[in-house]
């Protein structure tokens, strides 16, 4: 019988550590004015640009058509479906452009659709399974994370400590990757040895700065 509790418990610890996932990342409460001014506008319908999301994987990707007029991306640029998501609600545009202040990897960029109502249809993956992490200094990967370490990175990245503003920009740029094709964007500036998250400005764990060498 004891021998059936220490199983369960050793389950339960396992299932634990297998769905800790990042705290939300900013959504479209935290877009600013000028992020707001980049749009585009594709099949009669109105895009801005979601700097948080980036496309995780280019082959589950497939062109749809061609921006019609945008505020920063040129008239005539491919236009993709990313697959699992309706085209109406989000897109993927062929761009080498950074998104906002942090590094573009995929050569694409995610807009999504801003409605008539002037709400945004931010597509929900806050509730993927984290199974790689990829952390980047501009446009150098410095770790690919998988297996135990991406559990120990989370388990550090969501011990968001004081506020720890910055007038820097982020050096550095984290995306979480799930099974979707969509991943998140965390813009990482450092001061003074420390690190902190961009969007929320506070600071993170000193014991988190390993895996950012």
């Amino acid at each position: 019988m004891r021998r059936i509790s220490y199983i369960l418990l050793f389950v339960t610890l396992i299932t634990g550590c297998s769905q800790l996932k990042p705290n939300p990342a900013p959504g479209p409460e935290m877009e600013t004015e000028t992020e707001l001014a980049d749009y585009v506008n594709v099949g009669g319908k109105h895009y801005i640009h979601a700097w948080e999301l980036a496309v995780a994987n280019n082959s589950q990707i497939s062109e749809i058509g061609k921006v019609e007029s945008g505020s920063v991306i040129p008239e005539g640029t491919p236009v993709y479906k990313i697959a699992g998501y309706p085209e109406q609600y989000v897109i993927a545009v062929k761009s080498d452009k950074n998104s906002g202040v942090l590094t573009n990897f995929s050569g694409f960029l995610v807009y999504v659709l801003n409605g008539e109502d002037g709400r945004a249809h931010y597509p929900k993956i806050d509730d993927q399974q984290i199974k790689q992490i990829k952390i980047y200094n501009g446009s150098t990967l410095l770790q690919e994370l998988k297996g135990e370490d991406v559990h120990s990175f989370l388990v550090l990245f969501n011990q968001e400590g004081s506020k720890f503003p910055s007038e820097n920009g982020p050096e550095y740029t984290v995306l979480f990757i799930g099974d979707d094709s969509l991943g998140h964007n965390y813009g990482i500036y450092e001061k003074d040895g420390h690190l902190g998250i961009a969007h929320s400005e506070s600071k993170l764990p000193d014991e988190i700065m390993h895996f950012f060498k």
